[in-house]
């Protein structure tokens, strides 16, 4: 079973595609060399240096995206390499729901624990908080 979460926010589509495009530093890590769309790519690094490197497969504006972890950090979790990152944004009821799933971050890998425990707090806390407070717009 692949690791996966859905959260409801109040933030519309657009507000929600935004913020895992180029707010991603602003709840998930540093983002570099990022060339956000359609066959482009981003590096996202940690606070301890650890780093991942996505090709986005799908992008589909305020509605779908996902991304093919390419490389990451040698000495750390190489597992990763390979997995894809499936986001789904959906408006309803006047709420947006957001379903993401980790294809490849199953409880047979040594870093499941860690990684959806990860996860599940930058999902339910980091990325909720950061949609809810008042934002400059970003550019794309």
């Amino acid at each position: 079973m692949n690791y996966s979460k859905e959260i409801e926010v109040h933030p519309n589509a657009n507000e929600v595609f935004k913020a895992l495009n180029r707010g991603l530093d602003s709840w998930w890590g540093q983002i570099s060399n990022s060339n956000f769309g359609a066959d482009g790519t981003f590096t996202i690094t940690f606070n301890n240096d650890y780093w991942w490197t996505f090709k986005i497969l799908l992008y589909k504006p305020n509605t779908e995206l996902i991304w093919k972890c390419i490389a990451g950090e040698p000495n750390f979790n190489k597992e990763w390499i390979g997995h894809t990152l499936h986001w789904e944004i959906e408006e309803k009821h006047s709420k947006t729901i957001i379903k993401f799933l980790q294809k490849g971050l199953t409880p047979k890998l040594h870093c499941y624990d860690i990684c959806s425990s990860t996860w599940d707090m930058f999902l339910t806390q980091k990325l909720k908080d950061y949609l809810s407070r008042p934002k400059k717009p970003l550019q794309f």
